[in-house]
């Protein structure tokens, strides 16, 4: 595509109108990424893109999150878990400069075909070409990165592409700057006011409760706890907010659990109020299962051909019953009840509980507007 065709007036009227959108913190971030991969892949052709949050650690790569399109489960956990610390772009974007680069044109490209990394990753996942652009983030420990690729049966990008892409940089740099460190903790609690199955609240660095939402609230009233900051589900989330402490986490990591006979799973991640070392909070999440799949086990059944019998030991199971329970209420056996969960998580290839929520899209189903 040559420079007067790619830089018309149209198109940088779609420039602008997508940068406006990613500025739009009345839509959650992760909807402005989506909404900026679909918008941006209208002006420049790609087949995959992602955002990649990453640590250095020595002289090491760890992914700290990523968000990607037309990558599935599996190729993001490959990435995560085996390929990051090996991401030859890596080294040349990790720089407090702006770099934007195209990989056809940066690396010898006989001499990183033959590597472990593009043999291994790039090559089964088509992404032979990229573009590749950095920004910075003011949590220190974070870093940020955007990619788009092609693979080998389509052209290269080319540098009137790269050009493009490059706009956006300075503004990546301003909406992520705050990325992994700090809350509008109003903000998520009115994104999350309408929905019957999240309960958030918030606790300071030195654990005290500091406000809710009204799920929250309403579930304590509900279950006899008339005291927010002093209740089994309170005193729950300080012990894990404390485990976070003792693991030395860095901000925007969380640590998750399921609480024993009760059909609540929780979720607490470090965050800020605001810039500042003394502004530490944790922001606590409770998810009600038995709403969840009240509302989705017809659903359920359909997608992964589950039984009656696996429907009734599903529901049980994330209302909170133990195998004895579920054995008890259902008139069957504990080894049976055993033999149907192996049944239910081998058809909806999981190993979890929150896997289940993931299978059935359960943030896009919940937070989207």
């Amino acid at each position: 595509m040559s420079a007067e065709n790619l830089f018309t007036t149209s198109r940088i009227e779609n420039v602008n109108q997508i940068i406006a959108e990613l500025y739009d913190d009345s839509i959650l971030l992760e909807k402005r990424m989506e909404s900026f991969f679909l918008n941006l892949n209208n002006i420049v052709f790609f087949e995959k893109a992602n955002f990649l949050f990453y640590q250095k650690q020595g002289q090491n790569y760890k992914t700290h999150s990523i968000y990607t399109i037309n990558w599935n489960d599996e190729q993001k956990r490959r990435y995560q878990e085996e390929y990051c610390h090996m991401d030859d772009v890596l080294s040349i974007l990790d720089s407090d400069s702006n770099v934007t680069f195209l990989t056809n044109q940066l690396f010898n490209q006989e001499v990183r075909k033959n590597s472990l990394y593009f043999q291994e990753f790039l090559l089964p996942m088509g992404l032979h070409d990229s573009i590749e652009t950095n920004f910075s983030i003011r949590n220190r420990d974070l870093r940020g990165v955007f990619s788009i690729h092609r693979s080998n049966d389509k052209k290269n990008f080319l540098p009137d592409e790269l050009s493009l892409v490059r706009l956006f940089q300075p503004h990546f740099c301003n909406v992520f700057k705050n990325y992994g460190r700090e809350l509008n903790i109003g903000r998520a609690f009115h994104v999350l006011e309408n929905y019957n199955c999240i309960g958030i609240g918030c606790f300071d660095d030195k654990l005290n409760f500091i406000g809710c939402n009204t799920t929250y609230h309403t579930y304590m009233e509900n279950h006899g706890f008339a005291d927010l900051s002093n209740n089994p589900i309170s005193n729950c989330f300080r012990s894990l907010c404390r485990q976070l402490l003792r693991s030395g986490s860095i901000t925007g990591q969380n640590i998750e659990y399921k609480m024993e006979n009760s059909p609540l799973f929780l979720e607490v991640s470090r965050s800020h109020l605001k810039e500042g070392p003394d502004n530490d909070c944790f922001v606590c999440l409770f998810f009600d299962l038995s709403y969840v799949m009240d509302r989705t086990l017809s659903q359920i059944s359909r997608d992964f051909s589950l039984t009656n019998r696996e429907v009734n030991v599903l529901s049980l199971l994330l209302r909170g019953y133990s195998n004895d329970q579920i054995s008890s209420t259902l008139f069957v056996s504990i080894p049976t009840v055993k033999k149907h969960l192996a049944s239910i998580y081998s058809k909806m290839e999981i190993k979890s509980q929150k896997q289940i929520l993931e299978r059935l899209h359960f943030y896009d189903k919940y937070f989207s507007h």
